[in-house]
């Protein structure tokens, strides 16, 4: 586990540390699957798994009124405790709103005892659910909407990663699915909106039915979007549980999109944030199930993806090395979980279960 490292690219050096690591929640029970979400002030939100994974689980909700010192199980009728959970899609508007397009369509009709997701919840014309939150919290709008262009007739979906505004005031996202038999790999799509949400198109998709080159079991999940710093988009994406992330790029404002090429290093539900130094990081990981996983975060010095630094490893033990990052006054904060996962809860003799944050300094300077 890295506490510090020094990175140099093109005359410019990044200074990373760890300031500290601190535990958010912490429960004889397994926790995993961590997702923060800023609110006004100093007022967070943490969506969380509990359970173990593809057993019985269940999906809470904790709220933060300081910054994350104290925690609480959120309040009976709070809103986002409404199936607002680790994966679906989040964005932050203009008009200072949060909106959140749910993990599943509403037409999907799936519970766990019905089976595996991608096996029993294929859908033909799927519906999506886009919510509003005032900076608060409080439900503003809770409205659906249907894509419009979809090239294929049957699926499942699984939607994750973030809602972008680009500079015109259209939305832009990626979502993800499984198309035709449940065998069949997972395709990353790119959509967008010229409405504000009302209805979406299809612009392209990532993905193909032959064999994954890199063995992955899972070609383009997971995807994450991010505007760079030289205002291309970058989306990446996940290909497997230990095979390297992908990146495609748009250099036209979402319209055409580049073939995804790997970054070299495995990780699933990548995140990615443009800091505010003008650095690009990626927070992702992976080990192999039943084994210690190796949580990370990858800098691109320049901002623009196309050189990634060797990944930042943070943390390395149990957990899913699913995380979530936001920044604060220079720091980036990463949510993960240090706790069992698909094992049962007493095989690493744990003294508990935790959600934590890890706070990293990346100082940016020109070389000497």
């Amino acid at each position: 586990m890295l506490r510090g490292a020094l990175y140099s690219s093109d005359g410019q050096d990044l200074k990373v540390s760890v300031e500290r690591t601190e535990v958010l929640l912490k429960s004889d029970e397994i926790l995993n699957f961590p997702r923060i979400i800023e609110l006004e002030g100093d007022r967070l939100v943490l969506a969380y798994g509990k359970g173990r994974h593809k057993g019985v689980e269940t999906r809470p909700v904790a709220v933060s009124e300081d910054f994350g010192r104290t925690w609480t199980d959120s309040p009976p009728g709070f809103p986002m405790a409404d199936n607002v959970e680790t994966s679906g899609i989040l964005g932050y508007m203009r008009d200072d709103t949060i909106a959140y397009i749910d993990v599943f369509p509403v037409n999907a009709g799936w519970s766990q005892a019905k089976g595996p997701y991608h096996q029993v919840a294929k859908v033909e014309d799927p519906t999506f659910r886009l919510r509003r939150f005032s900076g608060m919290g409080k439900l503003l709008a809770d409205d659906t909407f249907k894509v419009n262009g979809i090239p294929w007739d049957l699926a499942s979906y699984e939607l994750y990663g973030t809602l972008l505004t680009l500079e015109n005031g259209d939305l832009l996202t990626a979502f993800g699915g499984q198309v035709g038999a449940a065998s069949a790999t997972h395709k990353s799509f790119i959509v967008r909106s010229k409405d504000g949400g009302e209805s979406f198109e299809f612009v392209t998709a990532f993905g193909y039915e032959a064999e994954n080159e890199d063995g992955g079991d899972q070609v383009y999940a997971e995807a994450d979007l991010e505007v760079l710093a030289n205002g291309d988009i970058l989306c990446m994406m996940r290909t497997g549980s230990h095979t390297p992330m992908h990146q495609s790029r748009s250099t036209d404002g979402g319209l055409t999109w580049s073939e995804p090429v790997s970054v070299g290093w495995p990780g699933v539900k990548p995140h990615l944030r443009l800091l505010s130094n003008g650095v690009l990081a990626c927070s992702s990981g992976r080990g192999v199930y039943g084994h210690p996983q190796v949580t990370h975060v990858m800098f691109s010095i320049d901002g623009t993806g196309e050189k990634w630094e060797y990944p930042f490893s943070f943390h390395t033990g149990p957990g899913c090395s699913y995380t979530s990052n936001m920044e604060r006054d220079g720091k980036l904060y990463v949510a993960y979980s240090h706790s069992s996962f698909t094992e049962p809860s007493s095989v690493y003799e744990l003294p508990y279960h935790s959600i934590k944050w890890v706070v990293i300094d990346a100082a940016l300077s020109n070389s000497p």
